[in-house]
């Protein structure tokens, strides 16, 4: 491993910085948080932008090289791709945290330790899942919901998928990572080139190669498994961060403060993988014979609509979150509050604005994906749209909270609108009303879900008031 002389060490051995020193450097101390909370988030919505266009031409490719039925297999090997996410989202929020608060406080030498901690402890993780997944593919792909005429393309896909899982989990890490390093446009630039890589091998591999939902699988592990370039930063002088072998012995009071703060951001990715498992289950028993042709429309909606609508969320919710964890760390409480309105503000009229977009194009968008189930699609898809600007403001407010350490709001916040709410009221006004209720059912869900964030925010507002008073 590298023997590089890191600055946190060489300002330790000749005085220790000052917070206000720490933040003199940083432009997440002094640049108007307005003007922050858009540049973060424009920046990251530049690698989303590339993500979102991949899922585009993906869904192009699978719904027309692929048909009905391979889009219905899609709609099973989501669920492993919410599992990568959910680890993915720990990891990826948790130590870009830690590193951003020690960096805020200061302490270049404790941002290093959780940094190369954070390394070690995401490769384990990602090997052990991979394990499980080559060892029980066809168990995992039944219990994910799918039906006896898919289960074959289903256990080649999720099989595929599963061996780029460890690069997976650690490509999210590292671009988190590189973001509180002050490295946001390179992480955008590998979000851009991962997304133009994995696109290129979905159309090879399906149009020529004939790889079928195998290749699909390979496609998805690259998507993000490519973004594990990132290390390449963090190897020689390239950062003050960098990957120690000795922290391959891992340090469990680091790691788990890693655990703890990532666990609320891991259990709403896990609620979107119960979600997604319940629903592909759900349209087993209410579709009857046409089982397998709503999976294809859910694939449609949640694998391509819906996701297109989350990943924009998600831009405002990452560009955040750097900001909050540097201003969390130099307990700048007015900061704080401005991070908070400003990125609600961003995210609420985007998403609102996006979701308008989609349901007057409902029909042309769902036949772009597959002309098969397109009628079906669409007015699926209008139902369910709806209310997403309210939805999502728990990927917002959870992802905040989580970074100043409230874990048990987090976690609430995270899972109320798929597994609090979704869930049981998907089951309830789907038995009552058949398919269109599953739909209704994300509508409701949404508002609640609104409602429940954006009063966790106004309760925030006032205790930082409270705090930004008693410092003065």
């Amino acid at each position: 491993m590298t023997t590089m002389v890191r600055k946190g060490t060489r300002m330790a051995e000749e005085e220790t910085p000052t917070s206000a020193e720490a933040e003199e450097s940083h432009e997440l101390a002094v640049e108007p948080i307005g003007r922050l909370v858009g540049k973060y988030s424009r920046i990251t919505m530049q690698g989303m932008i590339a993500q979102i266009i991949m899922v585009i031409l993906e869904g192009l490719i699978m719904g027309n090289g692929l048909g009905a039925e391979g889009l219905a297999c899609v709609g099973i090997i989501m669920s492993v791709e919410y599992i990568n996410l959910a680890f993915g989202s720990l990891f990826s929020t948790a130590v870009p945290t830690v590193v951003g608060n020690a960096f805020g406080a200061g302490d270049h030498d404790a941002a290093q330790h959780a940094f190369s901690q954070g390394f070690w402890l995401t490769l384990y993780t990602g090997v052990i899942i991979l394990v499980i997944f080559e060892v029980f593919t066809a168990q995992l792909a039944t219990f994910f919901g799918a039906t006896p005429e898919i289960l074959d393309d289903c256990v080649a896909g999720i099989r595929t998928f599963g061996v780029l899982l460890p690069f997976t989990i650690m490509g999210q890490m590292i671009t988190s990572v590189m973001r509180v390093d002050e490295k946001p446009q390179q992480s955008a630039n590998i979000w851009t080139v991962a997304a133009i890589v994995a696109i290129t091998w979905l159309a090879l591999s399906t149009f020529v190669f004939g790889f079928g939902v195998a290749g699909a699988g390979v496609y998805y592990g690259l998507s993000i498994g490519f973004m594990s370039v990132g290390l390449f930063w963090y190897f020689g002088n390239r950062s003050d961060l960098h990957i120690d072998a000795k922290d391959a012995r891992l340090d469990w009071s680091t790691c788990g403060q890693i655990i703890k703060i990532g666990i609320p951001f891991f259990l709403v990715q896990a609620g979107t993988f119960v979600y997604n498992t319940v629903a592909n289950n759900l349209f087993g028993i209410f579709g009857g014979e046409n089982a397998t042709t709503y999976l294809a429309v859910f694939a449609v909606i949640s694998g391509y609509v819906i996701y297109i609508i989350m990943m924009v969320a998600e831009s405002f919710a990452f560009g955040m979150q750097p900001i909050a964890a540097f201003n969390a760390g130099a307990k700048a409480f007015g900061r704080l509050k401005e991070t908070i309105t400003s990125s609600l503000k961003y995210e609420i009229v985007a998403v609102a604005a996006l979701t308008v977009v989609i349901w007057l194009a409902a029909y042309p968008i769902c036949y772009f994906f597959n002309p098969e189930v397109a009628e079906l699609a669409a007015g699926a898809t209008r139902i369910s749209i709806v209310a997403c600007c309210l939805g999502y403001t728990s990927m917002m407010m959870s992802t905040y909270f989580q970074t100043v350490e409230k874990i048990a709001l987090s976690t609430v916040l995270g899972l109320s609108r798929y597994v609090i709410f979704s869930c049981p009221l998907m089951y309830f006004i789907g038995s009552a009303m058949g398919i269109e209720g599953m739909w209704w059912a994300l509508v409701v869900a949404d508002v609640l879900t609104g409602v429940l964030c954006l009063g966790s925010a106004a309760w925030e507002l006032r205790r930082l008031s409270a705090l930004e008073k008693e410092s003065e």
